[in-house]
């Protein structure tokens, strides 16, 4: 077994002595470390000026316990010896006291120490020396021991700087020692290795005080530095938790901890919104803020299902306030545990009662809108002009009769639906408005209905968006259909150019009025002044051709009268149609015979009967006067010496009266307005006429229910055809 255990015990042996060595190594590298040298320095300075006075009362113990025993020489020499060196020691620590040196100057003060330590020190070996010091006795040897131990009591304040110590030791003990052995002898020898043994016990007390001192200086910074981290945490923390306290106070928004459905929490905003006092929120019961306990209930249910599944619960809900009025507010929870929502809930709330407020206003006048909208016939519309698209809402569907529906619509499509008329001022002004010409896109244009008819649509827009370089990307706008407006505009457009017609017509009415009555009255005037002064003077035939032509103007103003009373009465509706039976040969021969006899003399008049029927229903007044006019017209505008027809012929169960001549005939701009009231051809020169006799024509004849047509050239004379219809039935009526 030992000899198996050989290798073992020289390992083991081997592991002691490296061990040992690498404690050595160890002590003294921290002999000649710098670590802590400020700290030690100042140490070093402050236990020399402390312990001067315990070195001083052993120095007096040790005098008088050997007084007479030794040499009073040697005690007097030890005491001014100690004297000095407390002196200088002393003198050292006021210096660096007042000096407060800096940090950095730590090993320079350390050195000062060191010096000083050497000159103590080698000044008591020398003095043995000088003495010539030999111990005689066992009292000398004693007395040797006990001022060498006493000495010693100066390096214990030297611990913190191995440097001072060894500055110290050295040259006190190396004369002293070193004499000894040179006198010989078995008294000095015993003293010197007394000497030797006291230095040595008294280095091996100093390195363990001076190891000591290191590990309370490495504890005590670290301890140092464990306190500043705990004190840097403390105030970060304290910091922190004020802030958050802060922060938890002057939230914008309510916040607190809930705990089985009770407050244990929050801060002033939460309570404010609620209409509390902070105080009075604690321990205040979640429920009594619901309008009732089934409102609480279910959004209670909502809020741990959904924090059961560990997320969060958001909602927007009614609260009641202290004072009874409710609020809206936005809540937001989560549980402080996840795992364990019934640990603890925080909730946050916000008022968003004006919100609501703003949202209902809003919704509402939405509806407005849309309600004005739906009932004005409005539609919007967006140009997305980078994407060639057209959004349409189904405003634009309820005015063109499709399915109601918004809709994006293509250019191309939107082209197809526009009246090719329009297309050209649609691009006008969307190019002045896109180029900036015009600060808003305005056009009327017609609209395809899914009908396949027109309404005319009011477009209206604004550029909203363009590029930094100033291209069009949106333009939104309104459509509105004017179809309405458009229909009344053409109707007081006719309205007033009826009127204006009117006026013309009443201008020209009065202008020829006068001159129609004026002249026979003129000449009626001028007959009866000749036949009242002259008449015994005149002949006979004289007399008759006076009286002739006073009845031919009193005919031509009642035939006027005649025109103006029939056109009035037919613009009022009131002018009467009285069919009754009539042989319609039998008065157009009769008309044809009047104005023969007056004209015989210069115009040839004919009358041409293909007409076999007997008695028609028609009007004998209306229709006498509208056969007197044509034949008149007739004679009017034609040259002397000229022939006038009238025809009678049945065509197709009608009456076909032709009234021809051979006069100045009607140019073809005139004839679509002849029948018109008081237009005039314009060719007729001076001729007589209002422009009356067609306008009664034209109206007599649509009350027969006919027709009239005319077919002239100028200078070739001119045929007026009237078509009756001709119905047994009228005239037994």
């Amino acid at each position: 077994m030992s000899g198996s255990r050989g290798p073992f015990q020289s390992r083991a042996k081997g592991e002691s002595k490296l061990k040992l060595l690498t404690t050595l190594r160890g002590r003294l590298a921290a002999m000649t470390s710098d670590a802590y040298l400020p700290e030690r320095v100042a140490m070093l300075y402050r236990l020399s000026a402390t312990d001067v006075h315990v070195i001083l009362v052993a120095a007096g113990i040790t005098a008088f316990a050997l007084w007479g025993q030794v040499g009073v020489k040697l005690m007097a020499l030890w005491f001014i010896w100690l004297g000095v060196a407390s002196a200088v020691r002393y003198v050292l620590a006021r210096i660096y006291r007042r000096r407060r040196p800096a940090l950095e100057d730590a090993a320079r003060w350390e050195n000062y120490f060191c010096l000083a330590s050497a000159l103590v020190g080698a000044a008591w070996g020398l003095t043995l020396m000088l003495i010539g010091y030999i111990p005689a006795s066992a009292q000398d040897l004693t007395f040797t021991l006990l001022i060498s131990s006493t000495a010693m009591g100066l390096p214990s304040s030297l611990a913190p700087s191995p440097k001072a110590f060894t500055s110290f030791i050295v040259p006190m003990l190396a004369p002293t020692v070193a004499m000894l052995f040179a006198f010989g002898g078995g008294l000095n020898t015993s003293t010197a290795m007394l000497m030797l043994v006291l230095a040595s016990v008294v280095v091996a007390m100093y390195l363990s005080n001076y190891l000591a001192l290191m590990d309370t200086l490495a504890y005590t910074n670290r301890n140092t530095v464990l306190l500043q981290d705990l004190r840097v945490a403390e105030n970060s923390l304290t910091a922190s938790l004020a802030e958050q306290e802060l922060i938890f106070d002057t939230a914008a928004v309510g916040i607190a901890f809930i705990r089985q459905k009770t407050v244990l929490k929050c801060n002033l905003r939460f309570a404010q919104i609620l209409g509390y006092e902070k105080e009075e929120m604690l321990g205040q019961a979640a429920r009594v803020w619901f309008k009732s306990e089934e409102e609480f209930m279910v959004e209670d249910s909502r809020a741990n299902a959904r924090l059961a599944e560990q997320r969060n619960y958001s909602s927007e809900t009614q609260l009641r306030r202290k004072d009874g009025s409710l609020i809206w507010v936005s809540a937001d929870s989560r549980a402080i545990d996840p795992n364990d929502p019934q640990a603890g809930v925080i909730t946050s709330i916000g008022d968003i009662t004006q919100r609501k407020t703003a949202e209902a206003a809003l919704r509402q006048t939405k509806e407005r809108l849309d309600l004005a909208m739906q009932s004005s016939s409005i539609s919007i519309w967006e140009w997305d002009v980078r994407r060639g698209t057209i959004y349409v809402d189904a405003g634009l569907a309820q005015i063109t009769g499709d399915e109601p529906r918004e809709r994006f619509l293509t250019l191309d499509e939107m082209a197809r639906l526009l009246h090719p008329d329009d297309v050209v001022a649609m691009r006008k002004a969307q190019s002045e408005c896109f180029r900036g010409v015009a600060p808003l896109y305005r056009v009327e244009y017609r609209l395809k209905t899914a009908g396949g008819e027109w309404v005319w649509i009011l477009s209206r827009g604004r550029v909203v968006g363009r590029t930094k370089d100033g291209r069009v990307l949106r333009v939104t706008g309104t459509n509105v259909d004017i179809s309405q407006r458009k229909l009344a505009e053409a109707e007081l457009l006719s309205a007033l150019q009826q009127e204006k017609e009117m006026s013309e017509r009443k201008s020209r009415f009065a202008a020829l009025a006068q001159h129609e009555f004026r002249t026979p009255l003129s000449t009626i005037l001028s007959s009866a002044e000749l036949l009242e002064h002259y008449s015994d003077s005149l002949s006979a035939e004289d007399r008759l051709t006076m009286l002739h032509g006073m009845q031919s103007g009193v005919k031509r103003m009642d035939a006027l009268i005649e025109n103006v009373l029939t056109i009035g009465k037919a613009d009022a509706g009131t002018l009467k149609f009285s069919p009754t039976p009539v042989d319609l040969g039998e008065l157009c021969k009769k008309v044809t015979e009047e104005l023969r006899k007056d004209v015989a003399a210069h115009y040839v008049v004919r009358f041409e009967r293909d007409f076999e029927r007997g008695s028609v229903s028609l009007d004998p007044i209306l229709l006498r006067r509208v056969l007197t006019n044509l034949l008149s017209n007739a004679v009017k505008f034609s040259r002397t010496g000229s022939t006038v027809s009238l025809k009678l012929t049945e065509r197709n169960a009608h009456a076909l009266i032709e009234v021809s001549d051979q006069g100045i005939g009607i140019p073809i701009e005139d004839q679509a307005r002849l029948c018109e009231i008081f237009h005039r051809a314009s060719n007729v020169d001076n001729r007589q006429g209002a422009g009356l006799g067609l306008a009664v024509v034209k109206k007599a004849i649509e009350l027969h229910g006919g027709t009239i047509s005319i077919d002239s050239k100028v200078n070739d004379g001119t045929r007026v055809s009237l078509r009756l219809p001709l119905i047994e039935a009228r005239g037994a009526a």
